[in-house]
């Protein structure tokens, strides 16, 4: 799988993909809007480009109360992650590039007020996703 090309996808307007990421970002506000104040730490597991989170905090209030870490294999998606993280000024944003399927890589992370796995759903198969994008068509 060629997962930054997988990406592309989120581009296509009103596909499940573009959808879903509207979902996600739309999820992801309320949930910083929500939080109580004071600082954040945000965990993303398969964060893939971080468009999911980065989009979000780029012009969020609470953007410089919020430390992230993203992971992702994909040495292109943290790439691009990165570059996003750095244009918006979000100097709280770590990329990392490795499995995040080893809890290693949150160690200093945790507790987190708030984690995104919506990344995980891009390792599963078509077949096994399918009951998630009929909730997609209806947002």
């Amino acid at each position: 799988m060629d997962w930054n090309a997988w990406h592309g996808k989120y581009d296509v307007a009103d596909s499940w993909m573009e959808r879903r990421l509207r979902t996600v970002q739309s999820q992801t506000r309320a949930a910083l809007d929500d939080a109580p104040a004071g600082p954040l730490k945000v965990i993303s597991l398969c964060a893939g480009d971080g468009r999911g989170l980065l989009h979000v905090l780029s012009d969020h209030p609470r953007r410089h109360e919020v430390r992230a870490r993203l992971v992702e294999l994909d040495a292109r998606n943290t790439a691009a992650a990165s570059e996003t993280a750095r244009l918006a000024k979000l100097d709280q944003v770590e990329v990392v590039t490795g499995d995040a399927s080893l809890i290693d890589q949150y160690r200093d992370m945790t507790p987190a007020d708030l984690v995104l796995v919506c990344g995980v759903f891009g390792n599963i198969t078509d077949s096994d996703i399918e009951p998630f994008r009929v909730r997609y068509k209806a947002a």
